[in-house]
């Protein structure tokens, strides 16, 4: 899936979506940048947990499936939840996530570690 020839009133709808699906995290917004979206998740399955999000350059992560070696104690329970509200929603192993861009005033190149989700969700028409 590719965002890379969104016209204007696409790129203006991704904005919206984002806001919706962001709620009080996008309150805030201070700049917005255009850039190619580019999603893969292996074999389109979510349970296998590998995927890939590319913004352009500007921002990455990279996901695999949890494994028993990922296990730090005995209790595995999911504390934090993902940020949005999915229909489903499976922990992932990130093995990188990137921001490069400058509206943030820093940015950063994490992983690996237990911090991923991959998840569905629907949008309701309107």
């Amino acid at each position: 899936m590719s965002t890379s020839r969104a016209d204007a009133e696409q790129r203006l709808a991704l904005q919206s979506f984002a806001r919706h699906m962001g709620g009080a995290l996008f309150k805030d917004i201070v700049k917005v940048d255009y850039a190619p979206i580019e999603l893969t998740i292996q074999d389109g399955n979510i349970h296998g947990g590998a995927a890939k999000l590319t913004a352009g350059s500007l921002a990455a992560i990279q996901t695999r499936a949890m494994q028993a070696t990922d296990h730090t104690c005995g209790n595995e329970d999911v504390w934090y939840p993902p940020l949005t509200d999915l229909d489903h929603a499976m922990p992932a192993y990130a093995l990188a996530d990137s921001y490069q861009g400058d509206g943030l005033g820093e940015t950063w190149s994490n992983g690996p570690r237990r911090s991923g989700f991959l998840g569905t969700f629907h949008v309701a028409s309107e």
